[in-house]
């Protein structure tokens, strides 16, 4: 995700994430730029070797007095005539255009030159960061019209209403001076607004704000920064665009997210690249190239398939500005990131034309939009281009990433929220509001975050490095944010990188599954092969006072339970396996309990029920531990009893060798043993003939294909019960590299299952094992 610019270094100091790669998008938890070091400001009057920087762009700027809509004048601070002492932050990056600094001095100033055809009185709102308390003046040159205005109390960008300024007709220009010199002032821009168009535009923007309440109330979600610049979880390259959109299997998608309880996902349109994963006619238009986007419609197949199982589905769009075939089809001015020149209309009648198409294609399938890098479109006619988005769904939500700047445009519904847990800020609403920003930069947005599970937005690299999970992502901390956010309905969500078959990180499956619990009170799906321990079993140690009872026709299994009034005690477990659940009675004279696993606390979780008395009932979950031997640890927090009936573990997964009996070869095989180059086993089977086949038909939900990969190992094709669903390529251009992760599938239905592999091009296909999931 999030693709942008480092923010400036010590002065100011910026928040957000460690960048991780060389073009992320970065972000602060609270979207702010702090000016709070470096040196002393100039003094006024101090004296400046510095020379004079004219206005950029049309001199002087026609302000256009008939527009009724998209009727907003903006004066960016880096078009601003200057001294040279004043520098432009990011003059070189070549696409977005940041701010003007080093405003420091007295003898400094910006200004503008306008033109009007009738004298008019123009509302005047600044964007700047400053310290609290700094004390600036925008005036009309050679009139009496000025406002002397000040900064809020915090350290930050802010939008302020600086009140109102005549124009004269014809030419005039507009400065803007400091008063007070506490360390650097950045400035974005002033806007201006017909004072007698303010309130007719108030009354458009309330109009267009989409309800979010839908938005608000559904608690968190995922994001996935996927698409075609993705990679294998192996040490091949990336397939071809089409093979790769062929290849991704929907319906265990669905199910994967329908298991971490989100009640929507935010997936990528463009990102690492601009290929879509589905077909736009306007793009294979513009670029001339009717490949340039995917054959099949997966983008719309998960949109409908998760909207018909109730979860909502929304877009991320990124510009596609790293993407040359596209990029230089758009005539993007150079200019533009030094001082804010420059004609950018083909630009943004692409844009509309592409995004206009993809929402009428997707309709009411897509509920949302968010759009990076806000700072490449500002300024922009934000009125016409939320109404294109709304293209097929005029409920359809807009956000636009003003990175650490204030909201660029009143023309949305969400703020943006990158690299943010949904935390409280300035302006956010209040436990039981409704989520939306009372005050401050992000005024009349609905408050959203969004933040990284793993190291980076999205896998983009090729090469055999797994997605783990940040140490700072632990299941406490992601109950913590889940809850705190949901308590004010403000939507968070959580971002997992994916590999190109779809499999995500275990690790991050299993902090998702202690937040659905946590969040909605939901165990998780008993799987097939599991394992259940009655509380008497010798292996369960009881801290504290406890008590057995059996024999009371409850319904408990066994028809006995342990139990205890004594806040403090406690049982632990230690099993081998993935999983675990803690089966117990639940009743309205139980409470709250802690839960531990391998010595890390979870999270605070309930045994309570309203009335009666629910034998059996599944009190927690753990899933997608590593496979291996672990311990839980339950302790007592309050009410009267804590009960505890079984316990039921979830097996490890079993590694088939290739030559396990239930691996039936189709055509002509050969077995190689004793190789010594680190196989499973230390064989393989393997073939040269295509067509030759090999089968598996195992019992659970998940299934994953193992083999060496080499310059002279080719493809093949997999089905699933009868049905194909990808292709393998085993091909690598380097040394030899055993036990490579060829292709998997989990959340299948659990069950009995069928995998055909099925050789289809290359010297050699070889199969080293498969690893069956319960």
């Amino acid at each position: 995700m999030p693709r942008s610019q480092t923010p400036p270094p010590a002065t100011p100091a910026a928040e957000g994430p460690s960048r991780r790669s060389a073009l992320r998008m970065l972000g602060g938890a609270t979207g702010a730029v702090l000016l709070t070091g470096g040196a002393a400001a100039t003094a006024p009057g101090t004296a400046h070797a510095a020379t004079f920087v004219p206005q950029a762009g049309p001199v002087p700027l026609p302000i256009d007095q008939s527009a009724t809509t998209d009727n907003l004048t903006v004066l960016l601070g880096t078009s601003a005539a200057h001294s040279s002492d004043m520098t432009v932050y990011g003059a070189t990056e070549g696409r977005k255009n940041f701010w003007i600094q080093n405003f420091v001095s007295g003898a400094g100033s910006l200004s503008w030159q306008v033109s009007v055809q009738a004298g008019d009185a123009y509302r005047v709102y600044a964007l700047v960061n400053a310290q609290p308390g700094q004390q600036l003046t925008v005036a009309v040159s050679g009139t009496s019209s000025s406002r002397t205005f000040t900064t809020a109390n915090a350290s930050t960008w802010q939008r302020i209403d600086a009140g109102t300024l005549t124009l004269p007709s014809g030419t005039s220009t507009i400065t803007l001076t400091r008063n007070t010199f506490t360390n650097d002032l950045y400035v974005k821009s002033l806007e201006l607004v017909r004072e007698s168009a303010v309130a007719a535009r108030q009354q458009r923007i309330a109009a267009a704000r989409a309800d979010t309440t839908w938005f608000s109330q559904g608690g968190y979600g995922l994001m996935f920064q996927y698409g075609s610049w993705g990679f294998p979880d192996n040490v091949g390259t990336a397939k071809p665009l089409h093979q790769q959109a062929a290849d991704f299997h929907v319906p265990t998608f669905v199910k994967l997210v329908q298991e971490t309880g989100a009640a929507y996902v935010i997936w990528s349109f463009s990102w690492w690249g601009y290929h879509p994963d589905m077909p736009v006619s306007a793009i294979e238009s513009i670029t001339g190239d009717p490949s340039f986007t995917a054959d099949r419609d997966l983008i719309g197949e998960i949109a409908a398939a998760l909207k018909a199982v109730g979860i909502r589905f929304l877009l991320y769009y990124h510009t596609g500005s790293e993407e040359s075939a596209w990029w230089t089809k758009q005539n993007f001015p150079t200019s533009f990131s030094a001082d804010g020149s420059g004609d950018r209309s083909t630009f943004l009648a692409h844009w509309k034309s592409v995004v206009t198409e993809i929402g009428t294609a997707l309709g009411r399938d897509l509920d949302g939009f968010f759009f990076d890098d806000g700072i490449i479109y500002y300024p922009a006619p934000f009125e016409s281009l939320q109404q294109a988005a709304r293209a097929g769904n005029p409920d359809r939500l807009v956000s636009w990433n003003s990175w650490a700047l204030p909201r660029l445009t009143d023309f949305q519904d969400v703020y943006f929220g990158e690299a943010s847990q949904g935390q409280s800020q300035t302006g956010s609403a209040g436990a039981g509001g409704n989520g939306v920003f009372t005050s401050g930069p992000y005024q009349g947005l609905l408050q959203h975050g969004m933040f990284t599970m793993d190291g980076d937005w999205g896998v983009h690299t090729q090469g055999g490095d797994k997605i783990t999970t940040l140490s700072s992502v632990t299941s406490s901390a992601a109950i913590g944010w889940a809850t705190s956010a949901a308590s004010r309905n403000v939507p968070i969500s959580f971002d997992l990188m994916m590999y190109e078959d779809g499999a995500v990180a275990d690790s991050d499956l299993r902090i998702l599954n202690d937040v659905r619990q946590a969040v909605h009170g939901s165990p998780a799906a008993v799987p097939t092969g599991t394992t259940v321990v009655n509380d008497t079993d010798p292996a369960i140690g009881y801290s504290g006072a406890w008590t057995h009872a059996a024999g009371r026709g409850s319904g408990d299994h066994g028809d006995d339970v342990h139990w205890t009034t004594a806040n403090g005690a406690s049982f632990t477990y230690t099993f081998t396996g993935t999983g675990i659940d803690v089966i117990g009675p639940r009743s309205s004279s139980s409470r709250n309990f802690t839960v531990t696993v391998d010595g890390t606390l979870i999270g605070t979780f309930s045994q309570y029920a309203a009335s009666g008395y629910q034998a059996q009932a599944v009190l927690y979950s753990a899933r997608h531990l590593a496979p291996g031997t672990h311990t839980i640890k339950v302790t007592k927090v309050d009410g009267t009893y804590l009960q505890l009936d079984a316990l039921r573990v979830v097996p490890t997964p079993r590694t088939l060798n290739d030559t396990d009996p239930a691996i039936g070869y189709g055509g002509a095989w050969t077995h190689a043993a004793g190789r010594g180059v680190g196989d499973h086993g230390d064989d393989v089977h393997w073939t040269t003939a295509n067509g030759a086949t090999a089968t598996v038909t195992f019992t659970g939900t998940g299934i994953d294909v193992l083999g060496p990969m080499e310059p002279s190992d080719g493809t093949a094709t997999v089905r699933l019960d009868g049905t194909q669903v990808a292709t393998i390529k085993a091909t690598h251009n380097g040394a030899y590299s055993p036990q490579q992760h060829y292709w998997g599938i989990r959340n299948l239905t659990p069950g009995t299952h069928t995998v055909q592999l099925t050789k289809t091009g290359g010297t050699y296909f070889q199969l080293d094992a498969v690893k069956i999931w319960p």
